[in-house]
């Protein structure tokens, strides 16, 4: 609760009842004898959101039957104070029978309210500046025995409450979101503060924090300061009789900066303000559809009347907008204003009237909205909202008009101010879930990177994104730029759906390329719902190639690769139409080669596995169809899918015949089912490459998995200018809906990875060198020589962290099983163990002990996989970073994973396998990815 107000100036007492009890009061009748209480609700609903603790409550004493009156001790109104006195007054509606009153000694009523048949209070602000010296009360009278037969009366507050102020004449309600800071907004009509709902008010992973106000600034006049709408967690409410609307005209007004466009789920905006139930026809909503074409709805009990503005006037991303909608049933119209000129209007009878909805006014969320996963309320703002204003009439377009300028006339030079909501990393400090040095999205969802290039000496990382929350949905690409492959820098989002592009309805995977003229061009998955398959490849070039952060994109008016049903895949056998995604491009010669994932199926629709259809190009926009690249069998491996998803073809060096060697890389997809195979594996083969037959031969057609943690997804590549092949993965968090809500934020990558050809002709790889940067300091620990596990432990008994760097040598010995544990407590309750199983040969992860605290997963269980020891030795390069654990085993495979501890002090590093010894092990501590 909120500190009570104090009564500046005034002798009157217990203002707020604060005492508990009625001293300062007099009373008649039994109505409210009793009736003070510190109940914050009323048993079937809530709340009152009363000043203080205590408040008079004309329900408790008798209920509804109960009549009398209370009333205060003399007060005079001294020229101290504003000469305003206002009441928090909530209960039933009855002006002539229950009410809250002003009054002079002798019980002249002087200014009077009744409540709103509700029991949240609002506040009711009386000007008695004209009683100045004189002695006045405020009496509450109850004369109603029926339904809503009582009054409910707090924090009486005399002259401070600052006097009317001229502007805010004709409002119903006012938002100016000044605060700047705090969990409540004041509405300045009513002087009541509205509630900010946002995550982390109360947050479950990390320390509470406030919702997110933008820094004052004069230069941007009205617009300084403003509250960002999060798109998933933030909005404002009022209790449904807490503003009074005009039934015979209304005008809504906002400036508005969209940081993005929803999806448009069920048809519905994304509200700015509404009070609305459409199904009922009542109330009213003012909101922004698909691709910025805002629109404004008021229901008038029997019909429901809407306009959208025309394509023209869409709102864009990132920029400020003032939006009015005014509803003028006298003159037989809607009429919508953008920036102060009408933009669109519809027809309404002369005769409609509002009907108000029975529902709370909301600002930011839909009041029915569609809901995604079970958890994601959809159908809100996403961005910026100030300056909302509620008007009891339909303002005239001359007014409209004017009111804009009187706005723009406060910005510094007349200039629109920049709509200032970067996403901000700042606001998850302190989670302890939320990794510091593997890439994340700097705000909410994120799957796959991809199309990783390098240009003009930095390294460009795309990936999948939906900033509207961390849930999938909306995708566009984010894009963060790196001169380290380590340290990274957020950028714009590159890529959005856009009406009338190849991408309306998401611009999902892809790569990147060089063009003739070594310039960068995207090539990603064009979502169109309109078609089938909504898949296809589209193609993008960067705005100005000067531009060396390679902000601005725009995208080739055409798609350039589309998939046909004929496609030849082999005697009877079809493509699986419908499936045909994840470019994957590169250049040979004066030929460019394209992979698409896809399926391959019988003639009859049976599941033969999936596939890499290759295309080939002399410049980019034009493709001509190979032939599938390489066949997958889903009867004998089912878990490489009926779908392969991004396909990665990367060089890994040449055999000795001078063959070109590669690793075909793949993600597999489910759409057939089952789904306990989804979003868990990526599979490889190597073989030779013939780019002048097209012909690609893999050593084996067995698959081999790359990484055994069941945690690792989503491959994407590039060779960079030093001649690496470079990996990039999703680590896959595998939370709920209801934790990825509470975090705020979904997944992160795993670190870059560089290929490379074994002696034995296998996949090698290990972590980019460029890991080492990420080092804070000297190391923590570091052991040269041969050393028994125990001494090692003892040694590393005093280093806690969850963001480490170890690189440990083990020699076998005579142990069976030996290994690591990291995030370990004390007491061994909690740990993840990394472990090598000698008689097994394999390598494996145990989260049996790991905590599972917001994991979707009830039980983690052991994963494993072969590995073959060096010389009966095994090197482990072990990152931990919060909950995320990568581990590389001799440079040949990986353990990706994931631990949510319940207890604070699972920090520790522990070894095991007695019979084993230690030659060598450094523990560094790790720095954030944004130093």
């Amino acid at each position: 609760m909120t500190q009570t107000a104090s009564a500046t100036g005034t002798t009157l007492s217990n203002p707020g009842f604060e005492s508990g009890d009625l001293s300062g009061w007099t009373t008649t009748g039994t109505a409210f004898n009793g009736a003070v209480t510190d109940d914050p609700g009323w048993g079937w609903g809530c709340c009152f959101n009363q000043q203080g603790s205590y408040h008079l409550w004309g329900f408790a004493a008798g209920g509804d039957a109960a009549t009398g009156t209370v009333t205060s001790e003399p007060f005079t109104l001294t020229g101290t104070g504003t000469g305003m006195v206002s009441v928090l007054v909530s209960g039933g509606r009855n002006d002539n029978d229950l009410y809250a009153a002003l009054t002079t000694l002798d019980g002249t009523v002087l200014h009077k309210a009744t409540g709103t048949d509700d029991e949240a209070y609002r506040r009711v602000t009386w000007d008695a500046r004209e009683h100045l010296g004189k002695q006045l009360r405020v009496t509450v009278v109850d004369k109603a025995t029926g339904g809503w037969g009582h009054i409910n009366l707090d924090d009486v507050r005399v002259g401070t409450d600052p006097a009317p102020d001229p502007s805010q004449k004709g409002l119903a309600a006012h938002w100016d979101f000044a605060e700047g800071k705090g969990t409540t907004t004041r509405e300045k009509v009513s002087q009541a503060a509205d509630p900010i709902s946002y995550v982390f008010n109360d947050a479950q992973y990390k320390p509470d924090s406030d919702p997110l106000w933008r820094p004052k600034n004069e230069a941007d006049g009205v617009l300084s300061g403003a509250l960002l709408f999060d798109g998933y967690s933030t909005w404002v409410t009022r209790a449904a009789s807490q503003t009074q609307l005009s039934t015979e005209g209304l005008t809504v007004e906002a400036w508005v900066a969209p940081r993005a466009f929803e999806w448009g789920d069920d048809g519905k905006p994304s509200v700015v303000v509404n009070q609305q139930d459409k199904a009922a026809k009542r109330g009213f909503s003012l909101g922004v559809g698909r691709h910025g074409r805002w629109q404004f709805g008021i229901g008038t009990g029997d019909a429901w009347y809407e306009v959208t503005v025309p394509k023209p006037a869409a709102l864009a991303a990132g920029k400020w907008a003032h939006l009015s909608a005014a509803f003028a049933p006298s003159e037989g119209a809607i009429r919508l204003f953008l920036n102060g000129e009408q933009v669109a209007q519809t027809a309404v009878p002369t005769n409609a009237r509002l009907a108000k909805a029975d529902v709370p006014l909301i600002i930011g969320r839909h009041n029915q909205p569609a809901i995604i996963n079970g958890t994601f309320a959809v159908n809100m703002f996403n961005g910026l909202i100030d300056e909302v204003k509620i008007h009891n009439s339909a303002l005239t377009p001359a007014s409209v008009t004017s009111g804009h300028q009187k706005d723009v006339q406060t910005f510094a030079g007349g200039a629109t101010p920049k709509a200032q909501m970067e996403m901000d990393r700042s606001r998850y400090d302190g989670d302890r879930y939320r990794p510091g040095y593997h890439f994340t999205a700097p705000n909410h969802w994120m799957n796959e990177p991809h199309a990783p290039i390098q240009y003009k000496g930095k390294y460009h990382l795309f990936y999948q994104h939906n900033s509207h929350g961390p849930y999938w949905h909306n995708i566009s690409w984010g894009h963060a730029v790196s001169e380290d492959l380590v340290h990274w820098r957020d950028l714009p989002v590159a890529l959005a759906p856009t009406e009338d592009s190849v991408a309306p309805d998401g611009v999902w995977s892809g790569d990147a390329a060089y063009d003739e003229n070594g310039v960068p061009v995207l090539l990603f998955t064009a979502g169109n719902d309109s078609q089938r398959p909504n898949q296809a490849t589209g193609l993008a070039r960067p705005v100005d190639p000067g531009d060396s952060d390679l902000v601005e994109w725009k995208m080739h008016p055409t798609l350039v690769t589309s998939q046909t049903a004929d496609l030849n895949v082999g005697a009877g056998r079809k493509v699986r139409f419908g499936d045909f995604r994840d470019p994957f491009v590169w250049k040979e010669g004066d030929t460019w080669f394209q992979l698409m994932g896809s399926g391959v199926q019988t003639t009859d629709g049976k599941d033969i596995g999936g596939t890499a259809l290759l295309y080939t190009s002399k410049n980019l926009t034009d493709w001509t169809y190979s032939g599938p690249l390489m066949i997958g069998d889903v009867a004998a491996h089912p878990k490489t899918g009926q779908v392969w998803e991004l396909p990665t073809f990367l060089p890994i060096g040449k055999d000795a015949q001078g063959r070109e060697r590669r690793a075909l890389l793949i993600n597999p997809a489910f759409p057939a089912g089952p789904g306990e195979y989804s979003s868990k594996y990526v599979y490889y083969w190597v073989g030779t490459w013939d780019a002048q037959a097209r012909r690609w031969t893999p050593d084996t057609t067995e698959p081999r998995l790359m990484d055994y943690g069941d945690h690792f997804t989503g491959p994407s590549g590039t060779v960079d200018d030093k001649g690496r092949s470079l990996v990039f993965s999703i680590a896959q968090d595998r939370r709920t809906e209801r934790a990825h809500y509470d975090a705020g934020w979904a997944h992160n990558a795993g670190l870059p990875i560089e290929l490379s050809m074994r002696p034995d002709g296998d996949l090698g790889f290990r972590p980019v060198e460029e890991v080492s940067r990420l080092h804070d300091g000297e190391p923590l620990l570091d052991i040269s020589e041969p050393t028994s596990l125990t001494d090692a432990n003892t040694r590393l008994a005093g280093i806690k962290g969850d963001m480490l760097h170890i690189k440990l040598t083990m020699e076998r010995g005579t142990a069976g099983t030996f290994g690591l544990d990291v995030l370990r407590s004390p007491g061994d309750e909690e740990r993840t163990r990394l472990f090598y199983d000698a008689p097994a040969g394999q390598l494996g992860v145990d989260r049996t002990r790991s905590g599972n605290n917001s994991s979707a997963e009830p039980g983690f269980g052991i994963h494993k996989g072969p590995l073959t020891l060096s010389n009966g030795t095994l090197t482990l390069d072990v990152f931990v970073d919060r909950s995320m654990i990568e581990a590389y085993a001799n440079n040949h495979k990986s353990i990706t994973t994931r631990a949510y501890p319940f207890r604070q002090d699972s920090l520790g590093l522990r070894l095991f396998g007695d019979g084993s010894t230690v030659k060598s092990m450094t523990v560094w501590k790790m720095g954030n990815m944004t130093d």
